[in-house]
């Protein structure tokens, strides 16, 4: 009888969880031209050449374009 139960309330929440789904859905699908609009292009970085990235001026970037290891800010080992 308490596994009946326990099957019982979990078929009627899975249901719900369902019904709840299928409601939400269809509030999404029905009209999805008004309710979304694209959104700008975001502004990209330039491409990453051998002097490093264009348009990029910070900290890690000029450590991985340093010529010795101190002047990356490694530790002396």
């Amino acid at each position: 009888m308490r596994n009946f139960r326990r099957s019982a309330i979990a078929v009627v929440l899975a249901l719900g969880a369902c019904a709840g789904a299928a409601t939400g859905a269809e509030l999404l699908l029905d009209e999805p031209t008004s309710s979304l609009a694209a959104s700008a292009l975001p502004s990209l970085l330039g491409p990453i050449t051998e002097s490093g990235r264009t348009g990029w001026n910070c900290a890690p970037e000029r450590a991985a374009t340093a010529r010795t290891p101190a002047a990356a800010g490694l530790p002396h080992d």
